[in-house]
């Protein structure tokens, strides 16, 4: 079984486009979250629906692990990500899920696997498991509503993807 371990941000994202799900219909069903970044998560900022949703997604469809330890020395990553990044090493996860492009290089660099929203997004129109229109409204919810910062050249290169201008 893959083993699937999430960074807090496209837990955030997924949360407020209502697409947790994705992540276990593409990339496995054992879903790991550091309680950490469950704190995160589940903080201050997070409105009532996105608690909401994201509170059934840990209850449900993740394990919850408390995992405080970190070989990653960074003062540009934060203390959860670094923890994050600890885990899936040791652990050798299969997946991890992040957003942030420093944990992205660093997780990549260790041999794993690397997926953010977009990717899950993508891969779920090429999977059918969204049409394309329903992945073109996630991408431009993603941007415009909910604060996932990306390039005017990489949205543009992934609209054109899902749109079947390239492959």
């Amino acid at each position: 079984m893959k083993v699937v371990l999430c960074d807090a941000s496209p837990l955030i994202i997924l949360a407020k486009l209502d697409r947790l799900h994705l992540i276990g219909d593409l990339l496995g069903k054992d879903i790991v979250v550091l309680q950490c970044v469950v704190d995160e998560v589940l903080g201050e900022r997070a409105s009532t629906l996105e608690r909401q949703r994201l509170d059934k997604f840990v209850g449900t469809a993740a394990t919850v692990t408390a995992f405080a330890e970190s070989d990653i020395e960074s003062k540009s990553l934060s203390a959860s990500d670094r923890f994050t990044l600890t885990y899936s090493v040791r652990n050798t996860v299969d997946w991890l899920v992040a957003d942030e492009r420093l944990m992205r290089r660093v997780g990549s660099e260790q041999g794993i696997a690397v997926m953010g929203v977009l990717g899950l997004i993508v891969g779920a129109a090429k999977r059918r498991i969204l049409t394309n229109a329903e992945a073109e409204s996630a991408l431009r919810d993603a941007v415009g509503l909910h604060g996932l910062r990306i390039s005017v050249i990489l949205y543009q290169r992934v609209l054109d993807e899902l749109q079947g201008r390239i492959d």
